[in-house]
């Protein structure tokens, strides 16, 4: 879907350990300026990893994407996995690597 008007930001979120996620898994991923604000964002069931994702940003909002950063977390009864950092999207597909967060309940 790619135009003169968008940006398409693609890549997959994954991590290291190797479960199978149960049904209702949430991965979402936010991308991010320089300013940390939020320009898209996506939500999706996730049942394995990899995940591919693609966002959509207004260029107008965007003019220069190796300016852009993305952001992203899994949520599963199983646990859920994060990014400590903002990932850069300046060379795409972009990998985000996910780590364990322990969520006190």
């Amino acid at each position: 879907m790619s135009s003169i008007f968008l940006h398409e930001i693609t890549g997959s979120v994954t991590f290291r350990e190797r479960i199978e996620l149960p049904r209702g898994s949430v991965a979402s991923v936010k991308l991010v300026n320089r300013k940390a604000e939020v320009l898209a964002a996506t939500a999706f069931e996730v049942f394995q990893v990899p995940m591919d994702f693609t966002l959509y940003v207004d260029r107008a909002d965007a003019p220069d994407p190796s300016k852009l950063s993305v952001w992203a977390v899994i949520r599963s009864e199983a646990g859920v996995w994060g990014t400590p950092d903002f990932v850069s999207a300046s060379e795409l597909p972009v990998t985000i690597h996910l780590r364990k967060i322990d969520v006190e309940e």
